[in-house]
This record gives structure tokens, sequence and C-alpha cells, in this order.
């Protein structure tokens, strides 16, 4: 089952990479306009893109203008989007290796 349930998982996240490199620059791109709205390294940018972008959210850097508070919520449901895709794609894999008789 495992065997199957990777394999399935794998194919699935391989014909999507394309849509996961695009969030990816996407992210990186709102991290380069929050720094820039906040004044704010481009690293500590990034870095909050990406905590904010993976539904994470430690709160050790806050957006401050309304640009980047706007960019964030955009950002935050573009995660919760693909986490939710990420998701799908788990439970499908999972199914397909149910349907084939592992267990």
């Amino acid at each position: 089952m495992l065997q199957t349930f990777v394999a399935a998982h794998l194919s699935m996240l391989w014909s999507l990479g394309g849509l996961f490199a695009i969030f990816g620059a996407l992210v990186c791109l709102a991290g380069a306009l929050i720094s820039r709205f906040d004044t704010i390294s481009l690293e500590d940018g990034i870095y909050f893109a990406f905590v904010t972008a993976l539904t994470i959210g430690f709160g050790d850097i806050t957006p401050t203008t309304r640009a980047s508070r706007v960019l964030t919520v955009l950002l935050a449901l573009l995660g919760v989007f693909f986490t939710g895709i990420a998701v799908a794609i788990a439970v499908h894999a999972l199914s397909i290796a149910l349907k084939a008789g592992a267990i």
C-alpha cells in the first residue's frame, strides 16, 4: 500500500509541479513587495511571505502599511488554496492506494 500511495502521490505532484513553481514565485514576489512597502529587508519579506502562505504565522514580523496588509491577506488566501490542493493530492493518492487493494 505504501508503495502505491507514494507512486500515486509523486505522479500527481509531478504533474502539478509547474503550479507549485508558480506558487513559489508568487510568494517570493509578494515577499519582495512587502519588504518594499514595510521597509524591511528582502530576506525578512520573503521569510514573512512563506510563513504566511504556508499558514504557519509565527507573528514575529507583522505588516504595518495598508498595502502590505492587503497583500498579506491575499497571500494567506493563496496559501490556504495551495494547502487545500496539497491535501487533496494526498487524499486522492490514498484513495488510489486503497482501490488497488493494498488494504
